[in-house]
């Protein structure tokens, strides 16, 4: 079931905030926000891009629907995007948990809104770009793409040797297992992580050829884009200048990328 506060589109339902019942219980909630036209919208022909905050148990419950400037763009930039700024406002939320707030999100607009899962991409800050790399490469392998900030949910440095050998395992499984195209972003100097955990990834055949691309960020390139991020690299994204820095080269061409394939695919079922 979807409630709705404003809806006037006979296809894809753009409304400030969406609740649904997702698998397990999860509650999908957020706000979607794009540029509906103003006939009815084909969301066979629509790009969804679903984005995921971190998480922190001190803020845990008090979520707002807000994304970095980057992801906002998305839909100033491009009349067929609409983004989702998903919350997962529960009390508490372990390392699998922010994966299952991603499927819960995907089901209810392929079931609820009828978007194909090739037409989503996934994108997430922190643990939300940790869940986002564990659903794309765990149990929705064919959405349109995936952009990771930071991705980590492991707590901060230093890790025990158990969780760093955890940690190694499961990027050796994101690895094998996606084969989209997309970017992950990592910072020198960033408390939660070392982006040497990501050397293995970046230099995987099989995500170079899906298109999946590791941007390591030194720390003199951190502090260009993020004057406030004196004291850590982790917030980068919401720098004043990463938009700028990264837009273009790394979103823009992987929705161009998408919108290709979805023109491709229904030029194929009208023949």
């Amino acid at each position: 079931m979807v409630a709705r506060r404003v809806a006037g589109h006979a296809g894809l339902a753009l409304a400030f905030v969406v609740l649904a019942l997702g698998a397990c219980g999860i509650v999908v909630e957020g706000e979607l926000q794009g540029r509906p036209l103003n006939v009815e919208v084909d969301p066979t022909r629509v790009i969804v891009v679903i984005w995921n905050h971190g998480f922190s148990p001190e803020a845990a419950g008090t979520y707002r629907p807000e994304a970095p400037a980057i992801i906002e763009r998305l839909v100033e930039r491009n009349r067929d995007v609409v983004l989702f700024k998903q919350l997962r406002n529960a009390t508490w939320l372990g390392e699998l948990d922010h994966g299952a707030y991603v499927d819960a999100a995907i089901a209810s607009l392929v079931a609820t809104q009828h978007v194909p899962v090739e037409n989503i991409i996934l994108s997430g800050q922190s643990c939300g770009a940790w869940g986002s790399l564990q659903t794309a490469a765990l149990r929705y392998p064919n959405v349109g793409g995936v952009i990771a900030f930071a991705p980590t949910c492991h707590g901060k440095l230093p890790h025990p040797a158990w969780l760093r050998a955890r940690r190694t395992e499961e990027i050796g499984a994101f690895a094998h297992r996606l084969r989209v195209p997309g970017a992950l972003f990592v910072y020198e100097g960033d408390s939660f992580y070392s982006p040497d955990d990501w050397a293995g990834f970046a230099s995987s055949a099989e995500t170079r050829r899906a298109g999946l691309h590791v941007e390591r960020l030194s720390r003199q390139r951190v502090l260009e884009v993020c004057a406030a991020c004196v004291a850590d690299s982790h917030s980068a994204v919401w720098g004043e200048g990463f938009a700028d820095a990264f837009y273009e080269s790394h979103l823009q061409s992987l929705i161009d990328h998408v919108r290709s394939t979805i023109r491709s695919r229904t030029s194929r079922a009208a023949q």
